[in-house]
């Protein structure tokens, strides 16, 4: 009898994981079709492959808004996105939260692109905050067909 609950238990959680597994490349495709249709019509047609290697996408992500970003880390941002993620793997035993940056930089990315996709960018980056993330594959996937917004003066 014992046996019984035990195996069901097990099963449930592996069915559980398999449901997660399933849901997890869902969005990944979503993301990979979004970011690469969105890189190809952005004229990054050389590097839109990129869109297709998990965990590399999201630099993807930053070099597709760095002329739109803080005029202090324009054409830097990249660079300093991927310095926070090897800081981020190198030093997250040692000091908590420091994951937290590479996670806020392509919030701030993706504020960013929804900006130049949409006319309610806030309400993106609200629902994308909200929902760990979880949302922002649906959101560049809705992106991908949209025509850009007309850049904004920004004044210095």
């Amino acid at each position: 009898m014992e046996e019984d609950i035990l195996l069901g238990m097990i099963m449930a959680f592996f069915a559980f994981f398999v449901f997660l597994f399933i849901v997890a490349i869902i969005l990944f495709f979503f993301l990979a079709i979004g970011l690469f249709k969105i890189a190809k019509r952005e004229g990054k047609g050389d590097i839109a492959w990129l869109a297709w290697i998990p965990a590399i996408n999201a630099f993807l992500i930053t070099l597709l808004v760095e002329k739109d970003v803080h005029p202090s880390v324009r054409g830097k941002f990249t660079l300093w996105y991927g310095i926070a993620v090897v800081l981020s793997l190198i030093a997250s035993s040692f000091i908590p939260f420091i994951s937290i940056i590479p996670m806020a930089m392509l919030y701030y990315a993706f504020y960013f692109l929804a900006k130049k996709y949409s006319k309610n960018e806030v309400l993106h980056v609200v629902i994308a905050v909200i929902t760990f993330g979880f949302s922002i594959p649906i959101q560049i996937f809705m992106f991908r067909n949209r025509d850009s917004n007309p850049p904004e003066e920004i004044v210095v």
